[in-house]
């Protein structure tokens, strides 16, 4: 249980060093836009996973002050709409599609992973009637829907 505590609090101070370091201040914006386009999609559908019982999170840093929220603050809130970040930040627009459909495979697949071994070897996660591959599916078409969102975004800019 107290492993389980520092791997929360460590997701939430490598999320806020990886976004110092990584999100370039003339981005700063475009990050804050993106995060607000992935909130308005991973937040309520969080929501309903957890209320319709399919992903449970028995463990939260601070359970005290948490206990109406029952999904998962540090994934929803801080390491997924970062990987969706810095995946918008370093999309390779300029290579080929097979390139452009594998790294898709790839972010989804290391963000899956994170999952599957926090759900297997942690008590943070665990799956009632989920499956991997519906949270590598949802995770694929999050990061399509914030990818598309912003590219109209960055036209508007011009």
């Amino acid at each position: 249980m107290v492993v389980d505590r520092v791997i929360l609090a460590s997701i939430l101070v490598i999320s806020i060093i990886i976004a110092w370091r990584f999100v370039p201040k003339e981005k700063a914006r475009d990050a804050f836009i993106l995060y607000l386009v992935i909130q308005l999609i991973t937040w309520p559908t969080g929501l309903l996973v957890v209320e319709m019982k399919w992903i449970e999170y028995p463990i939260q840093l601070l359970p005290d002050d948490n206990h109406d929220y029952k999904s998962s603050i540090y994934f929803e809130f801080f390491l997924f709409p970062l990987t969706a970040i810095l995946f918008n930040f370093h999309y390779p627009e300029t290579k080929r599609p097979l390139f452009q459909i594998l790294y898709y495979l790839l972010i989804a697949g290391f963000f899956t992973a994170i999952e599957i071994m926090l759900e297997r070897y942690t008590g943070l996660v665990e799956y009632h009637q989920w499956q991997w591959y519906w949270s590598y599916s949802s995770v694929i078409f999050v990061l399509f829907l914030s990818h598309t969102y912003y590219q109209w975004f960055k036209k508007g800019l011009r």
